[in-house]
């Protein structure tokens, strides 16, 4: 039975994703599970399984096609049944960064005898090493060979992160790695920037020195920036285009106001201190507690919890935490599951593992997208307020500044104490202003009496 395949939504606010690689040709074996191929969405790439065991009898969507959701990207079926008559759907092309846009064989070629499905090139990609084409291509430039690295990306596959370890554990072990000028310690966006711009690594670090060279190095050496007389241009990339997307999108679709407080975080900060002795290992930060914090206030003000659809406001049960997460090229926001049921030790754990994973591109979809209500956290930049930028489809978030010593009247008296300032950021067509305030003034009392919660 033929069936089609379909561009998945992977996430509430995903519409369209980008063909990276098939990782099959047309006329070969498929089965169930195993990557059959990757995109790229406006939040991480990934590869997609195979729902069911079969053959790929077409390919629709060859890499760098851009699909909406539901789209028909191809068919799969028995070996020799005959193909539906249809005309193959046309999709925008963006081949930035594809590695070959024919690697997959024709847009559309039928199996035409077993011999064609299972002869020599079937034999050709059965040892095939999986791997992302960025590992390739890094373990190409730094001569690693892929089947001496081992993989974590989904079904052990090898990505650029993975050779960049091997590479880096390989040359600390002196296994005869050439360390210069090979080894030039960079970002993976910086070289992703540098062979879009013609640019060598070793023509960057002329220029930056001995230092690891970042993405602006990149954009100095290739603009001839470097003494400030030219101006320089970034590339769009695919984070970055979805970045500036959601925002504009939150922006112009949602009704945003935003309330400030600012809170006394003496108690606060001695719970930090009360469990960093006892949990020396689990360094527990300001931002685990705010999670837990906000969490438990969520659950007195649902409405903040939520997210406007066509049929109505639809309410969360699960308290899912999203976290700000900074990586080279854009903003992540993981997401802590079911916070509010959580205690203070396993939500430090589980963020500093995502925050770990966002910065080596190592997050799941659903750790991405599950998100109902972000924490932003510019404390550590010194900045003492701002308005964050809702992160749709929810309908708040809360920005946390720095902790500051100053003058504060306590009863009669005048003492000094520390202080930080909240921004709640709320869309007015979901929650109208005076249930924020009280889910705001709700986080306040939480954090100047944080014991209230422990347990909770």
């Amino acid at each position: 039975m033929i069936t089609t395949i379909l561009m998945p939504k992977l996430g509430l606010v995903m519409k369209k994703g980008r063909v990276i690689t098939w990782y099959r040709s047309v006329g070969e074996q498929v089965k169930e599970g195993e990557p059959l191929f990757q995109i790229s969405t406006e939040k991480v790439t990934i590869d997609v399984e195979a729902k069911a065991s079969g053959y790929l009898r077409a390919i629709y969507a060859v890499p760098g096609a851009i699909v909406p959701v539901s789209g028909i990207i191809g068919l799969m079926g028995d070996r020799d049944e005959s193909l539906p008559d249809m005309k193959p759907p046309v999709y925008e092309m963006d081949t930035k960064g594809i590695e070959s846009a024919g690697s997959a064989g024709p847009a559309r070629r039928e199996a035409q005898s077993a011999a064609s499905v299972e002869g020599p090139a079937q034999a050709g990609t059965s040892g095939e090493i999986k791997a992302s084409p960025a590992a390739k291509r890094l373990a190409k430039e730094k001569g690693v060979d892929l089947a001496a690295v081992r993989g974590t990306g989904p079904g052990g596959r090898i990505t650029e992160s993975d050779v960049l370890q091997y590479k880096t554990a390989g040359t600390a072990a002196g296994t005869g790695f050439q360390t210069a000028p090979t080894d030039i310690p960079a970002t993976p966006y910086a070289r992703k920037l540098a062979q879009e711009r013609g640019v060598s690594i070793e023509q960057v670090a002329q220029s930056a020195g001995d230092r690891k060279i970042h993405a602006q190095d990149v954009i100095d050496a290739s603009e001839g920036a470097a003494s400030g007389a030219a101006s320089a241009v970034w590339p769009l990339t695919d984070m970055r285009r979805a970045v500036a997307e959601r925002m504009s999108y939150s922006a112009h679709t949602s009704a945003p106001v935003t309330l400030g407080m600012e809170v006394v975080a003496e108690e606060l900060l001695k719970l930090r201190t009360a469990l960093s002795v006892s949990y020396p290992s689990d360094r527990i930060t300001i931002n685990d507690l705010m999670v837990k914090l906000v969490a438990a206030a969520l659950r007195k003000h649902p409405l903040a919890n939520a997210s406007l659809e066509e049929g109505g406001i639809r309410v969360y049960r699960a308290i899912n935490i999203g976290i700000g997460v900074a990586v080279e090229g854009g903003l992540l926001v993981p997401a802590v599951a079911d916070a509010d049921k959580k205690g203070i030790v396993q939500i430090s754990r589980e963020s500093r593992d995502l925050i770990e994973r966002a910065k080596t591109g190592r997050l799941t979809l659903d750790e991405l997208s599950r998100g109902t209500f972000t924490v932003t956290n510019l404390g550590a930049y010194g900045i003492d307020m701002f308005t964050p930028i809702i992160n749709p489809p929810q309908s708040a978030t809360l920005g946390v500044g720095r902790i500051v010593r100053k003058p504060w009247v306590v009863g009669e008296a005048i003492a000094v104490v520390s202080t930080m300032v909240l921004s709640l950021t709320f869309d007015h067509r979901v929650i109208d202003g005076a249930p924020a305030a009280q889910c705001l003034s709700t986080i306040k009392q939480y954090i100047e009496n944080p014991y209230m919660v422990l347990g909770a």
